[in-house]
C-alpha cells in the first residue's frame, strides 16, 4: 500500500470516531435517536465522499485534499461545509481544470470534450 491508500484508510477511521463522537454529544443533549443517527449516517458519509476526492487527488500528486480534511476536520455541519466546500475549490481550480486529473482518465484524447477545450489532439 502506498501512501495515498494509508492516508484514506486513516482518514476513514478518524472520520467514522468524529461522527461517533457527534452521535454521543448529540444524545447527551437530548437529541432523539433518529435524528442522532439520521447525522451521524449523514456525517459519516459526507467524511467518506469528501476522504475520496482527496484520495483522487493524492494519486496524482495533488495533497491539497488531504490537507482540507485535516483542518475542516469531520462529524458537524461545520466540518462538512468547510470541507466540501474546500474540497470543491481545490479540485476546480485552474490547475486542476487545465490539467484535468481528476475529470478523466490520464492520455484520453479528447475533441471538444471538457478537458480539450475543443482542440484536437490536446490530451488531458
Amino acid at each position: 500500500m502506498g501512501f495515498a491508500e494509508n492516508m484514506r484508510i486513516l482518514s476513514n477511521i478518524n472520520c467514522t470516531l468524529a461522527s461517533m463522537n457527534s452521535y454521543m454529544t448529540q444524545r447527551s443533549n437530548g437529541v432523539s435517536p433518529q435524528q442522532a443517527q439520521f447525522n451521524f449516517f449523514g456525517n459519516m458519509m459526507n467524511g467518506v465522499a469528501r476522504n475520496e476526492v482527496a484520495y483522487g487527488m493524492q494519486r496524482w500528486g495533488n495533497p491539497v485534499g488531504n490537507t482540507i480534511n485535516m483542518y475542516a476536520g469531520y462529524g458537524s455541519n461545520e466540518a462538512n461545509q468547510f470541507g466540501t466546500m474546500g474540497l470543491l475549490s481545490a479540485n476546480f481550480s485552474p490547475w486542476m481544470f487545465f490539467n484535468c486529473y481528476s475529470c478523466m482518465p490520464p492520455m484520453m484524447p479528447t475533441f471538444g470534450g471538457y478537458c480539450g477545450m475543443g482542440f484536437p489532439g490536446y490530451f488531458c
